[in-house]
């Protein structure tokens, strides 16, 4: 069995499913893997404030969040690279002449504009209300109808409802930014994710090992979405859940069931974390 490595969990998808909670099952992993010794870090494109209380008492040894834009250790910030504030404003203004629902994601809250809510309505089909409650659900930090933009943004996220070209905004956001994709609802085609190029979760992992003076074979990353691969590719063993897309499972040494199906515990078990 192996003991002290490093452990980097990717969260919606991975540790946990659409309930939002980790099974007991991956608690349990969780549970037994640091009694082996081994270091656990939360790796998602998640902020601070989108992290739910029942992720942060599983007690991890350090986070990180918004794609590797933020990294904490042991309790201590190590790396920070928010969005520059005139870029922030230029981006805010673009989208908002643009008619475009976004948010600002920052470490205390998300700032909805207030074409946030329709947009997503009218993405998922669904009333205002439904859409806010759906929010709500999903990141309950978040705030609505801000007019104008904050310090401190991470990524700023766009609904990528049929009038969204994609191509356009891109060449608008060169050469400082760029536009990752991402879903909650299971749709193709979702939201975008704006920050500085240059971060990932797998600089994020480097950085970690780096920072720990340990070999990238000591480093396990579990995931299943296309933000992952980056980090999946460069760990000593890269793990892709059942459910994950197909570059995922592409990439990974290691396949695992499904995070519904007890797919954590089962791939501790397998790979000799427990």
């Amino acid at each position: 069995m192996h003991k002290n490595k490093i452990i980097f969990l990717d969260l919606d998808g991975t540790l946990i499913d659409h309930t939002l909670i980790p099974p007991d099952s991956a608690i349990e992993a969780i549970n037994l893997a640091k009694a082996n010794g081994h270091k656990l870090y939360i790796n998602t494109g998640r902020s601070v404030c989108q992290v739910y209380d029942s992720i942060w008492e599983l007690g991890f040894n350090g986070f990180i969040g918004g794609n590797g834009i933020y990294i904490e250790s042991e309790g201590k910030e190590l790396f920070h690279r928010p969005i520059p504030q005139l870029l922030v404003e230029k981006v805010h203004n673009y989208l908002a002449d643009h008619e475009i629902g976004f948010f600002e994601e920052g470490q205390e809250s998300l700032y909805a504009h207030p074409y946030y809510l329709p947009e997503l309505a009218s993405l998922l089909n669904i009333t205002t209300q439904e859409a806010e409650a759906k929010t709500n659900r999903l990141f309950p930090a978040t705030s609505y109808n801000h007019l104008s933009w904050h310090e401190n943004v991470n990524k700023i996220s766009i609904v990528l409802t049929e009038k969204v070209n994609l191509e356009v905004i891109r060449e608008f956001l060169r050469p400082e930014l760029v536009i990752g994709l991402w879903s909650l609802f299971g749709n193709e085609r979702e939201f975008g994710d704006i920050y500085q190029g240059g971060t990932s979760k797998g600089t994020a992992v480097e950085f970690i090992m780096k920072n720990l003076d340990l070999p990238m074979s000591d480093a396990y990353c579990f995931g299943d979405s296309i933000n992952d691969i980056e980090m999946i590719q460069i760990a000593g063993t890269g793990v892709a859940m059942g459910n994950s897309i197909p570059q995922v499972k592409a990439v990974a040494d290691f396949v695992a069931e499904p995070v519904c199906e007890d797919g954590l515990w089962k791939a501790f078990r397998q790979l000799g974390l427990i």
